[in-house]
């Protein structure tokens, strides 16, 4: 295989600005707060819990938000931590607890911490509290030059409902989804006529295909760890049946619309467009050289591998990056405390949307224009990006 081109290699290669490692004095395990880069007052990413998890992962991961950043036009840097820990173990709030205590400082005044992996907001938040901490997500105050009881109002505005879950669980999703939007209007397919395989059904899978649906798309399967279902004969997945039924990220084992097969089964589905929003690395080479669609639209971080990525591109499989369908909570937060006036939960995503589907079209008009892969155009989108020190992380730059 012919080797990556330079500008993604030197992405891939380059280092953090700084990585705290933290060993846990009671049990033993492992932490890392990664800041990919100290350009900006603020760095945001979110936080994971993961058996097996790695230094390098967690390096990638700040990387790939600096990226998100950058590509939106948000004055901000990529972080991103985690523990290397078993989820499901009865310990965990503690070891949370004992990894927060010594991040304090950070959380405080220059990372904005959100959920990732195996966490939600609530579960931090809270964790947050018992160290006196208000929000995760402060340090946005500190930057953006507001005082608690502005931060706090807008804020709250993520636990408000935006369809079968708050705003805070949505706004990944509803930017996922708005980048395969934005995907199909490239390819000149309308919502109602496009079909979409999603893998992965948590979060972000969950709350793209709700989007999706709304829009008029047809789900024509979805699959989790342990199943796929797919529609037959030509229809779509009754997704909000799914959605009432559903638990723990897991597809109900009794649905009566479409039929079950197993979770590899997804790769085999032909679809317009193929959304991969669970674990890294689900796409690689084999699986990029038989895809029945015409476009991928990366949910998950680090789901295609580059390799997969040069595959895609040879077959004329349109691809959206992880660092640019990803970053709809960064826009979500844009949209939240960007504008001069308090926004309502519709315009936050409006924002996302809007500002989405406008990026995804730079980026793959960029790759067109220059025929070069969609993630070394949004690589070079992201380097002609100004860097403001000083500014606030959101809104307008002449606010």
């Amino acid at each position: 295989m012919r080797p990556l081109p330079e500008v993604i290699e030197n992405s891939l290669q380059k280092q953090p600005e700084l990585v705290l490692e933290y060993v846990d004095p009671l049990e033993g395990f492992r932490g890392w707060l990664a800041i990919d880069c100290l350009a900006h007052r603020l760095c945001a990413g979110g936080l994971r819990v993961q058996k097996g998890l790695t230094r390098e992962c967690v390096m990638q991961l700040a990387r790939n938000m600096t990226l998100k950043m950058r590509i939106a036009g948000i004055r901000a840097d990529g972080a991103k931590s985690g523990i290397d820990y078993d989820p499901c173990a009865p310990g965990r709030q503690e070891a949370l607890y004992r990894f927060f205590r010594a991040m304090e400082p950070f959380l405080r005044q220059r990372y904005s911490m959100g959920p990732d992996l195996n966490t939600t907001m609530q579960e931090l938040d809270a964790v947050a509290a018992r160290l006196g901490i208000p929000s995760i997500k402060i340090a946005i105050a500190h930057a953006q030059g507001l005082d608690q009881e502005q931060f706090e109002q807008r804020i709250r505005i993520l636990q408000q409902p935006a369809g079968f879950a708050t705003l805070g669980r949505m706004r990944a999703g509803s930017g996922l989804a708005a980048a395969c939007l934005g995907a199909l209007e490239f390819l000149g397919i309308p919502a109602h006529r496009a079909t979409v395989a999603i893998q992965g059904f948590g979060g972000l899978g969950a709350a793209a295909a709700y989007f999706l649906n709304r829009s008029g798309a047809r789900i024509v399967a979805i699959a989790d760890c342990e199943k796929s279902l797919c529609a037959e004969d030509g229809g779509s997945l009754d997704i909000d049946g799914l959605l009432a039924e559903g638990d723990h990220g897991l597809l109900p084992h009794n649905a009566s619309c479409g039929r079950y097969g197993p979770s590899a089964r997804i790769y085999d589905i032909p679809c317009d467009v193929f959304v991969p929003a669970a674990v890294e690395q689900s796409v690689t080479v084999p699986e990029a050289g038989s895809l029945p669609t015409r476009a991928l639209v990366c949910g998950a971080n680090l789901a295609v591998t580059p390799e997969a990525e040069m595959v895609l591109h040879d077959r004329g499989i349109i691809l959206v990056p992880d660092m640019v369908a990803g970053c709809g909570g960064s826009l979500s937060m844009d949209g939240l405390f960007g504008p001069r006036q308090q926004p309502d939960v519709d315009q936050v995503l409006e924002s996302v949307a809007r500002k989405m589907r406008a990026i995804v079209t730079r980026v793959l008009e960029r790759s067109r224009q220059d025929d070069i892969l969609p993630r070394a155009a949004a690589l070079a989108l992201c380097r002609e990006t100004p860097i403001h020190p000083d500014a606030r992380p959101y809104g307008a730059l002449d606010d």
